[in-house]
């Protein structure tokens, strides 16, 4: 979705922070550390292996209970591997009513996010694509702070007319790859939807007056691993940033939509291993994952 001319921009001016895997973040055991997270994609597919689940050259993911709301385009490319993703949520969506715009809002900060995008080294002679996972961890308050402001600010910016909003973590993560010696164009670090209204003639959108773009920003840990002992603290962090909601409340009235994954009121961490039974998808595609181990 284009969002030139974009009038209003919603933005924490935060200078991202890098955190290293051997800093004292992980020996925690706790989320609240986290904003955002970069490691090797195929690191992720073998460390969270019962959310991402690996036959052949396809990918399914499993969040029925825990586990993580994949954004892509359907497909990860993974060393000389190619994966489609089952079980994943487009980038671009477009909403039909409150419903779905509650069910969409709901996804977005009921489980952490996970973006795929390209990197390559900086100091190689003939540097070649890597692809990373980028998680982004929607239970930060920061973090789940930054995604209800640009919410709210686009809803509160508009009448009653059809409007846009794209997350763009872009320059956060472009910066964290610079200090790693790497480079991305940033491909598949956004996530947009479009909210229709019906109106004969919605000058507004039309123009793309209500076209809005919400920067993330936030501090990156670092979890490129190459030794067993990193490779343990990263799986445990994963295990419990994965974790499912226990929630205490529920609205038995609700209209189900295409988002429908139930309701985040008083949400905490579940220290029960969850149940990995597969959920079905909201808008299912295919995307293909890089396989290949990573140096710190």
């Amino acid at each position: 979705m284009s969002l030139k001319g974009n009038r209003s921009q919603v933005s924490r001016t935060v200078s991202a922070g890098i955190v290293s895997i051997s800093s004292g973040e992980l020996h925690t055991l706790t989320t609240c550390n986290c904003e955002i997270a970069v490691l090797p994609v195929e690191l992720l597919f073998e460390l969270q292996s019962p959310y991402f689940q690996k036959n052949d050259n396809t990918i399914t993911v499993h969040n029925h209970e825990g586990g993580y709301s994949v954004f892509c385009d359907g497909k990860v490319e993974a060393g000389r591997e190619t994966y489609t993703i089952r079980n994943y949520i487009e980038r671009s969506n477009k909403l039909n009513g409150h419903a779905d715009y509650k069910d969409y809002r709901e996804t977005l900060l009921t489980k952490p996010i996970v973006l795929f995008t390209k990197a390559r080294k900086t100091n190689q002679e003939s540097p070649r694509d890597k692809a990373f996972a980028v998680i982004v961890n929607t239970r930060h308050p920061n973090i789940r702070a930054e995604i209800e402001k640009g919410m709210n600010n686009a809803i509160t910016s508009v009448w009653g007319e059809s409007y846009s909003l794209q997350f763009d973590f872009q320059r956060v993560i472009k910066q964290f790859f610079s200090t790693v010696n790497y480079d991305t164009d940033g491909d598949g670090l956004t996530i947009s939807f479009e909210f229709k209204v019906d109106a004969l003639f919605d000058i507004s959108y039309l123009f793309g007056f209500s076209k809005r773009k919400s920067e993330v920003n936030g501090k990156v840990l670092n979890l490129f691993s190459a030794n067993e002992e990193k490779r343990k603290k990263v799986k445990m962090f994963l295990d419990k940033i994965s974790e499912p909601y226990i929630r205490r409340s529920s609205v038995p009235d609700r209209r189900m939509s295409l988002f429908s994954m139930g309701s985040i009121d008083e949400e905490v961490f579940n220290s029960v291993p969850p149940n990995m039974g597969p959920r079905m998808s909201l808008l299912e595609s295919s995307h293909p994952p890089i396989a290949e181990e990573l140096t710190s």
